[in-house]
């Protein structure tokens, strides 16, 4: 018997809705999964693959270890040898060009010797603070810091964690 005039507390229900989508969102903000496009990372990835990301925040760069596989904003050369940006990019992440590297040097580590036209004057320096060399694992098909120099650790979306089953 319920007292007359008294509804039930809309507490559990709101718990019972709320704690599940409140993890969907959480879960979307921090990994990704992004379609590998290209031969530029064969053997790893090949193009149609789908990896997950683990996204990065704004001003973290904990995650990004020599080795890794990234996936950050292609951005044409810059006009400065060491990386600056040549033009401010403020589009929606949908609109943007992505790109999957592996990082071959990050923040203190020397430069690697022998890389392309846009390192050249860097190598043997230590790499500057926010800063990332990326290669891809296929030299041949891959535009990559050997033609757009550094990577800045803000163009960086995340970390790949793991490659996923392809669709069929």
């Amino acid at each position: 018997m319920r007292p007359s005039g008294r509804r039930p507390y809309p507490f559990p229900i709101a718990v019972a809705v709320g704690t599940p989508l409140l993890g969907v969102l959480l879960t979307r903000r921090c990994l990704a999964v992004i379609t590998v496009a290209g031969a530029s990372m064969e053997p790893a990835y090949q193009s149609g693959d789908r990896v997950l990301i683990r996204r990065l925040g704004r001003s973290r760069a904990t995650g990004i270890a020599r080795g890794g596989v990234v996936v950050a904003t292609w951005r044409p050369p810059s006009a400065d040898p060491r990386g600056g940006p040549a033009v401010s990019y403020r589009e929606p992440l949908g609109a943007r060009r992505w790109m999957i590297k592996r990082v071959v040097a990050g923040p203190g580590d020397p430069v690697p010797e022998g890389l392309g036209p846009a390192l050249i004057p860097e190598a043997g320096k230590p790499v500057p603070p926010d800063r990332f060399v990326v290669l891809g694992d296929n030299a041949a098909h891959s535009h990559d810091s050997r033609h757009l120099g550094y990577v800045e650790r803000s163009d960086i979306l995340g970390v790949v964690i793991r490659r996923l089953e392809r669709r069929r």
